[in-house]
């Protein structure tokens, strides 16, 4: 599911758990992914999946029953029980004709990259020989689509990445362009079965020789093939407009489902802050007028300023407001925010972070070199101008590479992984914190001067060598210090050694 923005303006509207769930199952089923006869995933999954209580599952199991939408009963899985005419549908991909173009764009960089990643880390290869004999073996389109999805999601698995593999799940979801009598393919598996066969099986060849290039390339092939057949059949269907060209914005729900209102409004008036909007007063907006600025309700505005308490950007006094507070001025003061809430979302925190990490270079790659001259010398002049701080630093690579993004899905991504990785700064109240060498500021310093100075002579794989290295060193340091915490270590994404 993807949840639209209004206006093009970034999303702060809150939408209510159980509303993003009954959105998602009729997203599912409008665009074919899920048809009459088929099982939802069980409460508990459905739980995991969509990081909501069984009291939000069950209301929206009530709530598409009342509908007629599915069939439900005690200690089994819902079935879908209506189902949607072909012509229907058509008319449901023609109005998402730009929002999937525009996923695939944005994706094309990024997924064969992390797909291989991930391929060249898996050793075991039988089970996936093995889904790929019955995708042969399968007798019915369903079938196929069915193991054809778990190979790719399987590519995934290395990383433990509990905010991936529900992105990818969303990616599969939102994509899915169904064709029925006339085509007779389905455009997920976008290309003819036997030539998947083939891609597939030379794929495992080059995971079996550990030759990480090779198994990009074969995933390349498998992702530009179903882009490209997925393109003519959504012209065949919905021929572009004489004029419609701007896709609308839209914020990835796999993420939005993980970041309260609070935290987004949290980060923004972080932003604010940083770049000196309440200097002439000190003192942010009132609680009154926040909620009034945000059209947020008072709990919700009082989250984001205990957030902000938390980590030390403002500190805030009974019938005085909340000043802004200088970071020589931070000191540990108790939490505002529940313990247990801030641990569950140093987890998400460290799921953002690796993503980010592992999305890097390949965006960057693409980005760069349609970077004009004035924009790296810009770039150049606020990274020069930064303290050495590893975490400003990154933070502003982060919103340059968001502000340089060429397409919608592409930047909302980015955004909301900032907003993600706000969590990130309660790690300073670890006790006795202290950072490792690879984040002192002599190697700070020198690493932000050579920086300045590849962007300054357009020298690109320096550029990307040396922002790579802070965003590895960033991820497996917060790793470490998150051990520290009480949050659960098996759900930890997975170290990143390098491939």
């Amino acid at each position: 599911m993807i949840c639209y923005a209004e206006g093009g303006v970034r999303v702060l509207k809150e939408i209510s758990l159980y509303d993003y769930l009954y959105q998602s199952v009729l997203t599912q089923l409008a665009c074919g992914a899920l048809r009459q006869g088929d099982r939802l995933p069980s409460q508990t999954e459905l739980c995991r999946q969509y990081n909501v209580g069984i009291t939000t599952v069950r209301r929206v199991y009530r709530m598409l029953q009342a509908e007629g939408v599915i069939d439900c009963e005690a200690r089994t899985k819902a079935v879908i029980r209506c189902d949607l005419t072909n012509a229907e549908i058509t008319r449901m991909i023609q109005n998402r004709k730009l929002y999937i173009l525009d996923i695939y764009r944005s994706l094309a960089p990024l997924y064969p990259f992390l797909q291989a990643q991930g391929a060249f880390r898996i050793k075991e290869l039988e089970p996936l020989r093995n889904l790929l004999r019955r995708l042969a073996q399968a007798e019915e389109q369903r079938g196929r689509l069915h193991c054809y999805s778990q190979l790719l999601e399987t590519l995934f698995s290395p990383f433990n990445n509990q905010l991936l593999k529900d992105w990818h799940q969303e990616v599969s979801h939102v994509t899915y362009v169904p064709l029925y009598a006339t085509l007779q393919l389905d455009p997920r598996v976008a290309l003819p079965l036997e030539e998947f066969q083939q891609l597939f099986n030379e794929l495992l060849e080059a995971m079996a020789n550990s030759e990480i290039s090779a198994c990009e390339a074969r995933l390349r092939q498998i992702y530009d093939k179903g882009w490209m057949r997925a393109e003519k059949i959504l012209d065949a269907l919905a021929p572009e407009p004489e004029g419609q060209r701007k896709v609308p914005a839209y914020s990835w729900a796999a993420l939005a489902s993980r970041t309260p209102k609070y935290t987004a409004i949290a980060c923004s008036l972080l932003e604010r802050i940083r770049a000196g909007e309440f200097d002439d007063q000190r003192y942010i907006s009132s609680i009154p007028q926040l909620m009034q600025e945000y059209s947020a309700s008072l709990a919700t505005i009082r989250s984001a300023v205990a957030v902000l308490n938390d980590i030390g950007v403002i500190r805030t006094a009974a019938k005085k407001g909340s000043v802004i507070v200088s970071p020589s001025d931070f000191s540990l003061a108790p939490m505002k925010l529940d313990k247990a809430i801030v641990e569950e979302n140093i987890v998400t925190f460290l799921d953002a972070l690796q993503l980010l990490t592992l999305c890097w270079t390949p965006l960057v790659r693409v980005l760069f070199p349609k970077w004009t001259s004035a924009f790296r010398q810009a770039l150049a002049e606020r990274l020069e101008a930064l303290p050495s701080s590893a975490g400003i630093l990154a933070g502003e690579l982060l919103r340059q590479l968001r502000e340089g993004a060429l397409y919608a899905g592409q930047r909302q991504f980015l955004t909301q992984l900032e907003d993600l990785l706000l969590w990130g700064h309660y790690l300073k109240r670890l006790p006795n914190l202290k950072l490792p060498d690879a984040l002192l500021p002599e190697r700070l310093c020198d690493d932000q001067r050579r920086i300045v100075q590849a962007l300054k002579e357009s020298e690109e794989a320096i550029f990307i060598t040396l922002t790579q290295r802070l965003f590895d060193e960033a991820y497996a340091i917060a790793r470490d210090l998150a051990r520290q915490t009480e949050a659960e270590i098996s759900r930890f994404p997975a170290a990143l050694k390098k491939a």
